[in-house]
């Protein structure tokens, strides 16, 4: 079973507080393609019944990999958090990685409103400076209720991933491990 290190997605709702934190992990079965499982519920289902069983991370370092996966995790966990679907579908600001690009934020954007919010606010601030910074803020800021941070909590995951990669190019590159290590060692003298 691998998959790419999970995001940490985070919902917090105005007046109740961060309601859930689960990993970006979705369990299927092969074979049918039905969705055993979300979050770390995900893990467990593999555990428990591995055969034809894989598990995905719909989100590659905090961005969408996998439209479709990415749309029915948002809307379990949305549904997860809110209780019941409301009967407007309310707006949500999204607080995402610093590296996303204008593509990256129109497809998470369009995931959410697939998931069943209404407007959608984009925000490259970390959850706890976006809630600090919302009364300066102008527009429908002040509408949201509902914010989703994705990231990573323990970015360590994030940087072995990355620094295998790295690895794996430069080995096919035919570049030792040993050259890799000076090239950071020169990098932060």
């Amino acid at each position: 079973m691998h998959y790419f290190e999970p995001a940490d997605i985070s919902i917090y709702i105005q007046g109740r507080g961060v309601i859930l934190k689960e990993k970006s992990l979705i369990a299927y079965n092969e074979t049918s393609g039905k969705i055993l499982a979300y979050g770390e519920e995900a893990v467990h289902a593999a555990e428990n019944t591995p055969d034809n069983v894989k598990i995905i991370s719909p989100l590659y370092r905090g961005i969408i990999a996998d439209y479709m996966a990415a749309v029915n995790l948002f809307a379990f966990l949305l549904n997860k958090a809110w209780g019941k679907r409301p009967l407007r579908k309310p707006p949500v600001a999204v607080c995402v990685p610093e590296n996303i690009t204008i593509t990256g934020k129109k497809v998470i954007e369009d995931t959410l409103y697939q998931a069943g919010t209404g407007e959608v606010l984009v925000s490259l601030l970390p959850l706890e400076q976006l809630l600090e910074e919302i009364p300066g803020f102008s527009g429908n800021w002040h509408k949201v209720k509902t914010f989703i941070s994705i990231g990573k909590d323990e970015p360590w995951g994030y940087i072995k991933e990355q620094l295998s990669e790295i690895t794996s190019y430069a080995g096919r590159e035919g570049i030792a491990a040993s050259e890799i290590v000076k090239v950071f060692q020169d990098m932060y003298k």
